[in-house]
């Protein structure tokens, strides 16, 4: 062709050949549920062809186009049920692509834009999706398996019946994303955007949720045995059934405010000391048996939770309405001003706990261990202490109004100033009790093995003890402080010193070879007393060595100077 480019020749001949072997194309090929026009691979075959230099075709429907490069190409032509296998797209303009049923296996579309795209009953297994704009897609059918879509943006996109085995969402955006009876076992979506998602009968099963934004999304049906959901965010989520689990979510839906005990969450036996953030309300889960060592849940609600034989020591709870704490091991743990009405604390371990200020109305402490508690100022109205050991326990200031005391051991317990109008201490061993001031105290039918008069009078003598033996103990505390820092106000001193007659040794020494030969050897001839030098030099370093207090150090002067004084004799 004279006066033409010999590229675009070449650009025009393969247009051309491309066209006028390119099948004719249903308009409604696309539709969902149709079958595709053509074979896919029997259109125009270009696999393997670089077709960024290239005028595409006006249809690549069916087209063989494995391991094409397409990089950041603007592509409008249909490429329904085109081969694309291994096909380089990255970067490629594909917003609103006709793509349905196109093979895209292992192909390479990081980067590209997809909005909007046809990509129904696709097969996008193994393909690179990475940081990818697909964004209101339709992925209805399509078989992503082991794709990669870290950072991709799929909001809104819809995924129904799609299948999603161990793709990686990582990161991604797919806020509103309708994935209704989608397949996404073992997806890899930590820290994903899921939020206001459609997951109605979706299987979720060993999936990566940690920290996935899932709030306001709905969950009717879905699977989610074996998915990790630490730290996700499930708040005000719909028809959610987590059975099967693991992991703590940061947040929880509200559970049913008549919900039953053990109807949520499922922990049983579970260590969750390691847990940094528990969601707000676990209320009715079932804890049985787990493990919550020093775990701080002041935050936490678990009311009618089950936590049965759980272990506690020093753990911190605020509020435990109703729950079933049977067994628990709550040893030195920090109730303080807990809400426990209601909760059965029956054989449970609380010495040592904190539980001041705690409303305990109704609580069952049935044979539970209270040994040294602190319960000063607590409202516990027809609490049941029934045979439990409350040796000890200070009870001062509290409310105990219709409380059952029968067969507890009171053994030198505190109840002064507490109301008790209507407890029943019947059988109750209340020896060495304190109870001035108390109020409407009625101690019919318990035992003491000495005396209330007795009582009152070792108390008088004990507190008159404790005063004398606090002041004592504290000035036998100053007195040894006082000590202590005058030795180490004398230590001080004595180092201070002791590096002062160090250098004077080392002085002595120094002035001693200033006046040797200049082969270093001492003349001897001289008229210095060089023996009564030697000697002194020699026993004031022994004598440093071996001092320990000031007038060691003196002695050491001494030594010094006596040597000094030969150096400057005469025979």
């Amino acid at each position: 062709m004279p006066g033409i480019p010999r590229s675009i020749a070449v650009s025009v001949t393969l247009s051309a050949a491309v066209l006028l072997s390119a099948p004719t194309v249903p308009a409604a090929a696309a539709t969902p549920g149709d079958h595709l026009p053509c074979r896919p691979g029997s259109g125009p075959h270009l696999a393997g062809k670089d077709l960024t230099r290239m005028t595409l075709p006006a249809d690549l429907s069916c087209a063989d186009l494995r391991r094409a490069r397409l990089d950041g190409l603007t592509v409008r032509v249909p490429l329904i049920g085109a081969d694309l296998t291994g096909a380089s797209l990255k970067g490629a303009h594909l917003g609103y692509a006709q793509m349905a049923g196109a093979r895209l296996r292992k192909a390479d579309l990081s980067e590209a834009e997809l909005y909007y795209a046809d990509l129904r009953g696709s097969d996008l297994r193994g393909a690179t999706m990475d940081d990818s704009l697909p964004y209101y897609a339709h992925f209805e059918g399509a078989d992503l398996s082991g794709a990669t879509m870290a950072r991709a943006k799929t909001y809104d996109a819809q995924f129904d019946d799609a299948k999603l085995v161990g793709v990686d969402l990582t990161d991604a955006a797919a806020y509103g994303a309708d994935m209704r009876r989608a397949d996404l076992t073992r997806v890899k979506a930590a820290k994903a955007r899921l939020y206001g998602a459609t997951f109605v009968r979706t299987v979720l099963r060993q999936a990566d949720l940690s920290g996935a934004q899932l709030y306001e999304s709905v969950m009717t049906g879905a699977d989610f045995r074996g998915a990790d959901l630490t730290g996700a965010d499930l708040r005000d989520v719909r028809d959610a059934r987590l059975t099967g689990s693991k992991g703590v979510p940061r947040f929880l839906p509200a559970p049913d405010r008549a919900c039953r005990p053990g109807s949520g969450q499922d922990y049983r036996g579970w260590d969750l000391t390691s847990v940094a953030d528990f969601p707000d309300d676990l209320s009715c889960a079932d804890l049985t048996g787990a493990t919550l060592d020093g775990v701080d849940l002041t935050g936490v609600r678990l009311d009618r939770a089950i936590l049965r034989d759980v272990s506690a020591a020093g753990a911190s709870l605020r509020s435990a309405k109703g729950a079933d704490l049977r067994g628990a091991r709550l040893w030195r743990a920090k109730l303080g001003s807990a809400d426990l009405a209601g909760a059965n604390l029956s054989g449970a371990g609380l010495s040592g706990a904190a539980l001041g200020s705690a409303t305990l109305t109704q609580a069952v402490f049935a044979g539970a261990d209270l040994r040294d508690a602190e319960m000063n100022s607590v409202t516990a109205d027809q609490a049941d202490f029934t045979g439990a050991r409350m040796d000890r326990a200070y009870l001062h200031h509290g409310t105990y109004r219709d409380a059952v005391f029968r067969n507890a051991v009171l053994t030198d317990a505190d109840l002064s100033d507490a109301e008790l109008r209507g407890a029943t201490f019947e059988g109750a061993e209340v020896t060495g009790l304190n109870q001035d001031f108390a109020e409407d105290i009625d101690l019919s039918g318990s035992s003491s093995r000495m005396s209330i008069g007795w009582l009152i009078f070792f108390g008088i003598a004990g507190l008159a003890v404790f005063w004398i033996a606090a002041g004592l103990t504290a000035a036998k505390v100053r007195r040894r402080r006082a000590v202590r820092e005058r030795a180490a106000e004398r230590a001080v001193r004595f180092e201070e010193a002791r590096r002062i007659q160090e250098e004077n040794v080392t002085r002595l020494g120094e002035e001693i070879d200033s006046l040797s030969d200049r082969n270093g050897e001492v003349n001897w001839n001289g008229e210095v007393d060089w023996n009564a030098v030697l000697d002194a030099y020699d026993a004031a370093k022994e004598a440093l060595a071996r001092a320990h207090d000031m007038s060691d150090l003196t002695d050491v002067e001494t030594i010094v100077a006596r040597g000094r004084k030969a150096l400057t004799r005469r025979r």
